[in-house]
């Protein structure tokens, strides 16, 4: 036991005062376990079916113990994931749609997914470590995938952008292993798609692009931007956070993609970029969010991207944001010169 001699006496150390803010910070892990807890019991499944319930009918439903019982329910009412009405519990209004496996917006697998040794979120230090080693995540249903908001909001900002024009074929480098070219596919139901994935990631694509009813209309292949492993020519091709990987050779990657554009056709880069000389700002968790989905840093010099495609013989070079949850995606696009423009 730590002590210090006041005399003869020994006298306890005194606490400092500074240890409450870790022990809010561990508040946070114990609000985790106890959302984890809920969603592995069964306890929000069985509530969907049978709530509102009171405390023994739970206890003897799910066999959890009713010394421990009250305060496991009363943490998720103070989380706001359960009402209770006199001593009868119910999900709260709404939450059903994130918390009962009956939902396919279900986040059980994407909350046990942070534990997994795979996910640098499970211990960080090992993520931060030079030694650290990615290996595939597991597979987690495509509603769930951490990516699932970006392509929404990218596929949905460019049907509006092309909704008096038609787009026979897309051309998608899929950072999302499959998730994007999934989603294009329901955003443009007519367009064949060609997805390109690392090769390690084609299994989890196959599964996803399967899922989502494409595999018929989308062809997939593996790649790198570097190398498009096509010949085709297409209306629209998608970097979708894919540059990561192939940063030091941005330009050599861009200009490899833009010659499979057919004449009038658009190049559209989605990406995450850091802040004028990489410096840091109020936010942190989201940066180490994107560090983590990535395995790599954000691209860089965000202010001078649109003139990497007036260097590779792109033109009408624009920038737009699309803001998300992990903050703001920069989306750039430019078009390949048609005959008319370039004669």
């Amino acid at each position: 036991m730590d002590m210090e001699q006041h005399g003869s006496r020994p006298v306890l150390l005194e606490m400092p005062a500074a240890i409450a803010a870790v022990r809010q910070l561990c508040d946070g892990f114990k609000a985790f376990q106890a959302l984890r807890a809920g969603l592995r019991s069964g306890l929000f499944d069985w509530l969907e079916s049978n709530g509102p319930a009171a405390r023994p009918e739970i206890a003897a439903a799910l066999n959890l113990r009713g010394a421990h019982l009250g305060g496991f329910l009363q943490a998720l009412e103070d989380l706001g994931l359960l009402t209770r009405q006199e001593a009868a519990y119910r999900i709260a209004p709404g939450l059903d749609a994130v918390l009962c496996k009956s939902s396919p917006w279900c986040q059980a697998e994407a909350v046990d997914s942070l534990l997994e040794p795979a996910n640098g979120w499970s211990a960080l230090d090992r993520f931060l470590s030079t030694d650290w080693i990615a290996a595939p995540p597991p597979p987690i249903p495509p509603a769930q995938h951490p990516f699932s908001g970006e392509a929404n909001r990218l596929a949905a900002y460019l049907a509006d952008r092309f909704k008096d024009r038609p787009i026979r074929n897309i051309l998608c480098f899929d950072g999302g292993n499959g998730l994007f070219a999934a989603t294009a596919g329901r955003y443009f139901p007519e367009a064949r798609i060609t997805a390109i994935v690392r090769p390690e990631a084609l299994p989890r694509a196959q599964e996803i692009l399967a899922q989502g009813g494409l595999p018929k209309r989308c062809q997939l292949l593996s790649g790198t931007p570097l190398n498009p492993p096509t010949q085709e020519q297409f209306d629209l091709a998608v970097l979708f956070h894919a540059l990561y990987p192939v940063r030091q050779a941005t330009n050599d990657a861009l200009a490899a993609v833009s010659a499979r554009l057919a004449p009038g056709g658009e190049l559209h880069c989605a990406h995450w970029f850091c802040l004028e000389s990489c410096e840091t700002a109020p936010g942190g968790l989201r940066d180490l969010d994107k560090a983590v989905l990535t395995d790599s840093h954000p691209m860089c010099h965000v202010e001078t991207f649109c003139l990497r495609f007036e260097k590779i013989g792109l033109i009408d070079a624009q920038r737009d944001d699309l803001v998300g949850e992990y903050g703001i995606t920069k989306l750039h696009f430019a078009i390949r010169p048609d005959n008319t423009t370039e004669s």
